[in-house]
């Protein structure tokens, strides 16, 4: 079996140094530019791509691609660090012998070719569920529009804090950031870009991903906000690798994560480079692709209908093999006629997909409205509505308010009337 090995940087003496070693890693090319590099690895089988030095590893997207390639990244520099947070990626030190390098990257394509099943490390031996297995991380996406994906996910959130979990809330729309506004927060510094930014400093530690969060108390508790970007240009300063691998390690201190993304999915912009460019599709695909479940908001009416059954097609084409909670929202007379849920499961079973259907959202625009004027949830605002009991059932709590039974003026007059008759 031999290793194909392609070396990035003109550095003669690796070069001789794996040729002078006759084991099974093969240099088969050496390449000075890091697009010439990448490109020989995505065109050809490479087991192996070897940079020589740190100014030319390539940026995290790129080395998130090398990965899926299978192809393992070795880097050569004077300070490794032991623990990388980067699938695929050896930091070794240039002096290192072969007979020493080569066993480190047979393990290390071996995790690439075979990776372990994730969901062992929460079990214990005897295969039951330990306590500190990790949390859940629930996405809300939905088709172009305003079907309500970011009230509805808000609002999930701060039902789950309510009912004790530890929560936080990532605004990963880069079209359009709305969560710092619906809780009325002035919140300039983008949360999310700065959570990347410490993913790719090569920093794991939970209490610095934290402090990048705003702690934020709502209907009394707190939960922890990563505010998203204010301005749509700034999307580059969001990269999906660095961002996913902060959503993992806030699920593994935290009992629920909740992402509000936007509606595009189509990753094209590849088309526009020679080489791997960021594309500003990517954080909604990798994190529809990393959630736990995802809820596809769906406005019930004659326009969100049919948006929501083109959406999915192109869901379904872009990212298989992950399952859609439907969730209508907006539902109301208004928009579909008298027995709305009637008439909307009647048009959703002729023409809709077969998806589980996970709720049906009333219309309460008057709540809404009050709660985005005050910048609070409608735990605060408005805790007896209809519209917050039905997302406090998609939590999965039960509402222990008893609803007074109504006696109408008629009922109620002869009532008294009975009751002086007694006496």
């Amino acid at each position: 079996m031999s290793i194909t090995v392609v070396v990035l940087g003109n550095d003669e003496h690796v070069v001789r140094q794996i040729e002078g070693y006759r084991g099974e890693l093969m240099v088969t090319r050496v390449c000075e530019d890091v697009a010439e590099a990448i490109a020989v690895c995505a065109v050809g089988a490479v087991d192996v791509l070897l940079v020589s030095g740190r100014e030319l590893l390539p940026p995290v997207e790129q080395i998130d691609a090398i990965a899926a390639l299978q192809t393992v990244l070795v880097l050569l520099d004077d300070k490794p660090r032991t623990e990388n947070i980067i699938t695929g990626l050896l930091e070794v030190e240039p002096n290192i012998s072969m007979i020493e390098l080569e066993p480190l990257v047979l393990r290390t394509l071996r995790e690439l070719t075979h990776p372990a099943r994730s969901d062992t490390g929460n079990l214990a031996p005897n295969g039951t569920e330990t306590d500190d297995a990790a949390g859940k991380i629930v996405c809300f996406w939905g088709a172009p529009g305003s079907p309500g994906r970011s009230t509805v996910a808000l609002n999930y959130a701060v039902e789950a804090a309510l009912a004790g979990q530890s929560v936080v809330i990532l605004d990963a729309d880069t079209f359009a950031a709305s969560i710092s506004i619906q809780l009325g927060l002035l919140d300039e510094s983008a949360s999310i870009a700065q959570l990347c930014r410490v993913i790719d400093s090569g920093s794991k530690e939970p209490a610095r991903l934290a402090a990048t969060c705003l702690s934020v108390e709502v209907a009394a508790v707190v939960i922890k906000v990563a505010t998203g970007l204010p301005r749509a240009s700034r999307w580059p300063e969001v990269r999906a690798s660095a961002l996913r691998r902060a959503t993992e390690v806030l699920r593994e201190h935290h009992d629920l994560v909740v992402l509000d993304v936007a509606s595009p999915i189509e990753l094209d912009e590849q088309l526009s480079f020679d080489t791997q460019a960021p594309q500003r599709n990517a954080v909604t695909v990798e994190m529809l692709r990393s959630s736990d479940e995802v809820f596809m908001v769906v406005a019930a009416d004659s326009v969100g209908i049919p948006r929501a059954l083109r959406a999915i097609d192109e869901f379904e084409e872009q990212i298989p093999g992950v399952e859609l909670q439907i969730l209508f929202n907006k539902l109301g007379t208004a928009n579909t006629g008298h027995s709305p849920k009637r008439r909307l499961l009647e048009a959703w079973d002729r023409f809709g997909p077969r998806h589980t259907i996970a709720g049906y959202l009333p219309q309460d625009t008057v709540s809404c409205n009050a709660a985005l004027l005050a910048g609070s949830p409608l735990a605060e605002i408005a805790p007896k509505s209809t519209l917050r009991t039905e997302i406090k059932g998609l939590v999965g709590i039960k509402s222990l308010d008893k609803r007074k039974k109504r006696l109408s003026r008629r009922f109620g007059q002869r009532h008294e009337l009975d009751q002086t008759k007694t006496r």
